[in-house]
């Protein structure tokens, strides 16, 4: 981890670099922190999916993590952060699975208010890099627990292609966060071309969906567009997404839905904890 990094730009921040900052809320500090977003910022998010890998148990991953992870990161980067929940997945049906790339485990999310304001967080950090934190079953480098990704995103989404009324209701609904990479030969203008002006339409139709949004990194990372939808609850995506199979127009790159490499999560709208605001007994 380099000691200071001047004048760094959105595209600076490589893919490991994000992954191993942004995904275990790894950062330094250095420049003295803004209490609030100044005129102009545009606020920031990591989504974190935090995916067990086989064999691993669910217990493990919260007790590493709550005991010793988010604590630490708390007491590295407070300052900074203006919101750190995270959110246990829903269990992936088999059948969900089969067809889709679906993790299973945590997603976490922590907020700044700029991309500066994080970048601020990272140099000359008096609390020492990744190694000086209490590392997962199997150690930093070979990790055993679980696999992660980082999408640094806007706050709120750069579209919002639906937003229908989701008041509360006994079960929570279902949100499926899709993490796109690239494809092969497809530049970012062209896939963002094809998405906004004929993909999103008729994502928008299909049955059930409450809400849609897309979102675009504001770093160069390993998946650089995220989708997000809501359902009310799983049958209702089902409907939509698996039984009968979707049935969208294929862009010019070709391919079967979701025409990229994807990874995705099932979760609720709300966390389970929240690092900054909760006070409550580690597992």
């Amino acid at each position: 981890m380099p000691d200071e990094i001047p004048q760094m730009r959105p595209e600076d921040i490589s893919r490991r670099g994000a992954i191993g900052l942004a995904a275990m809320g790894i950062a330094a500090t250095a420049a003295a922190p803004r209490a609030e977003a100044g005129p102009g910022d545009i606020a920031v998010k990591h989504y974190i999916p935090i995916n067990l890998k086989p064999g691993a148990d669910q217990l493990s991953l919260d007790r590493w993590y709550m005991t010793y992870h988010a604590p630490q990161v708390r007491r590295a980067f407070k300052a900074w952060q203006r919101n750190y929940v995270s959110f246990r997945s829903y269990l992936p049906p088999a059948e969900a699975t089969a067809r889709y790339k679906i993790w299973y485990g945590r997603m976490t999310e922590i907020q700044f208010n700029s991309i500066e304001d994080f970048r601020a967080s990272r140099p000359n950090n008096i609390y020492g890099s990744l190694q000086s934190f209490t590392p997962p079953p199997g150690g930093w480098a070979a990790n055993t627990l679980f696999d992660t990704e980082t999408s640094t995103v806007p706050v709120n989404a750069n579209d919002l292609y639906l937003s229908l009324d989701t008041p509360p209701k006994e079960l929570p609904y279902l949100r499926w966060i899709v993490f796109y990479k690239m494809p092969k030969g497809v530049t970012a203008e062209q896939w963002d071309a094809w998405y906004k002006d004929a993909h999103s339409k008729e994502l928008a139709k299909v049955p059930g969906l409450k809400r849609f949004a897309g979102y675009k990194t504001v770093a160069d990372q390993a998946y650089p567009r995220v989708g997000e939808f809501w359902f009310d609850d799983y049958p209702a995506w089902r409907k939509a997404f698996l039984d009968p199979a979707p049935k969208f127009s294929a862009p010019a790159w070709g391919g079967a839905f979701p025409f990229a490499e994807s990874i995705s999560m099932f979760i609720g709208e709300n966390p389970d904890v929240d690092f900054i605001n909760d006070k409550r007994v580690i597992p």
